[in-house]
């Protein structure tokens, strides 16, 4: 399933109309906001609901991270995220969106020696209350690599975690931007637990979300092995606009068309 991205209320029309066209599903974003998240993101919610009325695409949604940290060390900083995660989630079972997803937000600035494996401590603990009220609500979540510098981290996660709510999202720009692991290796290592994809390029110095044809990461290898995940994860073109994803979108059913050919 290809996905596609919208940021804000007065995109989603032709947006949705795009996706209707050509099969796509939604992610929407505006909620992984903080002002709109302090503001009066209820009544937002009945305003997207009309506008999705009749959508039969898949929908998820992009849950907040600004200054979130799951794996705080202070237990107060930890529930602060914790409150705007479950707040995300009620968001997404009023839409019906079936996964939210979440950054882990790893510093990997900090080289005191124990802050990685108690950072992986409190994280298994953190994300195994959330999967557990995640299958109670019938939403799936995963967990998106941003500074991460390698996918390990992500693994060893889940693996903790051990529940079937919770699986791995790749931003393959980040997995570029912020790691010195190949994306080819960060796709082989994540692909038993992958479930959704974030696809756009990248110039190598900022994380501006360029169409895929344009920046510096060689595209198609890297489709090409992402569409022939074991799980065939949920592709997601996260781009700045519509004209951006209407640039890309063939490029990604033209290697998808390829596999079909080529099993």
């Amino acid at each position: 399933m290809i996905g596609i991205n919208c940021g804000r209320l007065a995109d989603l029309p032709a947006l949705r109309d795009f996706a209707e066209v050509h099969g796509l599903g939604l992610e929407l974003q505006e909620f992984a906001s903080p002002e709109t998240l302090e503001g009066d993101w209820r009544a937002l919610i009945r305003r997207y609901r009309q506008a999705l009325a009749g959508f039969a695409g898949p929908i998820s949604l992009h849950g907040p991270f600004v200054d979130l940290f799951s794996g705080s060390i202070d237990p107060r900083i930890a529930a602060v995220a914790m409150e705007r995660y479950r707040q995300a989630m009620e968001i997404a079972v009023e839409l019906g969106a079936w996964l939210v997803n979440f950054h882990l937000n790893y510093n990997p600035l900090v080289d005191e020696p124990s802050y990685r494996p108690r950072w992986l401590e409190r994280q298994a603990a953190f994300w195994s209350e959330l999967a557990e009220e995640a299958q109670d609500a019938g939403v799936r979540i995963a967990l998106e690599n941003m500074w991460e510098p390698d996918p390990f981290l992500q693994v060893e996660v889940i693996q903790r975690v051990n529940h079937l709510s919770i699986g791995a999202c790749i931003d393959i720009g980040h997995a570029y931007l912020y790691s010195r692991v190949p994306i080819q290796a960060w796709i082989n290592i994540l692909e038993p637990i992958l479930i959704y994809v974030h696809l756009h390029n990248t110039n190598g110095i900022q994380d501006r979300h360029l169409p895929l044809s344009h920046g510096i990461i060689p595209i198609e290898p890297v489709l090409s092995r992402l569409v022939r995940c074991m799980n065939r994860p949920v592709l997601i073109l996260e781009l700045p606009g519509l004209a951006e994803i209407q640039e890309s979108l063939p490029i990604l059913q033209r290697i998808l068309q390829q596999t079909s050919a080529f099993p």
